[in-house]
């Protein structure tokens, strides 16, 4: 499969929530707990919660890793997704990328 086959499936997403190892713990944080949302890409999310907890625990080095929800994109999401690849690639090819530095 290349390149523009893998950017056009709907890919799996996962948020999940660990535990804020900060010092001081963040103040923006519920419960002293980090909430984000990623993608799946090596097909984590047939082998269960359990299974797609303990890998983000080992990729992402985080403690006390919770798996609250797991989903395939939609469609509008894969498209919204594409077009801001799309948009980065354009830009780039054109010169303009997010490390031209002097840009603040």
């Amino acid at each position: 499969m290349n390149r523009n086959e893998l950017l056009a499936k709907n890919r799996w997403k996962v948020r999940y929530s660990y535990t804020c190892t900060c010092d001081p713990t963040c103040y923006y944080e519920k419960d002293g707990r980090h909430t984000t949302t990623t993608y799946l890409n090596r097909g984590e999310q047939d082998q269960g919660a359990e299974a797609v907890a303990a890998h983000l625990a080992r990729y992402f080095k985080a403690e006390g890793v919770t798996v609250e929800e797991v989903w395939q994109e939609t469609d509008a999401e894969r498209d919204a997704r594409i077009a801001a690849h799309q948009r980065e690639a354009a830009n780039e090819a054109r010169g303009i990328w997010w490390g031209m530095g002097g840009a603040n």
